[in-house]
């Protein structure tokens, strides 16, 4: 398990990346990535196994190698980043606000696009999920 790669919380941050150094009894030492952290020892049970790789996305979080709560929002974060502000967590979509307008989100080529597609076909819209809302008045 040393230099396995794990997320654990950070009370600024959430949770941040670092590799186990040292394994001892019920607790490890963790040396963040982050190289302005220092280095942490806490239980085993507040870490959260990570990706190996560090800026790849996926549109659906149930691909993730291992899905808890820190890779889950890690990945939601590198979206963010990268524009994408719609994920999947199976046919369920995640939205985050970008404080910004995307170029083409939602245009009616965007539209015509997503229209009878699968869920899942496509990256992750609220266009994609639009035909399953029912309007009860």
């Amino acid at each position: 398990m040393e230099n396995h790669r794990v997320w654990l919380p950070d009370p600024q941050e959430g949770f941040i990346l670092g590799k186990v150094v040292d394994i001892g009894m019920g607790e490890v030492t963790v040396e963040p990535l982050d190289s302005k952290k220092k280095k942490v020892v806490c239980s085993l049970d507040r870490t959260y196994t990570a990706e190996d790789y560090d800026n790849k996305d996926v549109d659906d979080n149930c691909a993730l190698m291992y899905l808890n709560e820190a890779t889950l929002l890690n990945n939601i974060r590198i979206r963010y980043y990268k524009d994408k502000i719609y994920t999947y967590v199976a046919n369920i979509l995640i939205a985050v606000n970008p404080y910004t307008e995307i170029k083409d989100l939602y245009k009616s080529e965007t539209i015509k696009k997503y229209q009878g597609k699968s869920l899942g076909v496509l990256p992750p819209h609220v266009f994609a999920i639009g035909k399953y809302f029912i309007c009860y008045t």
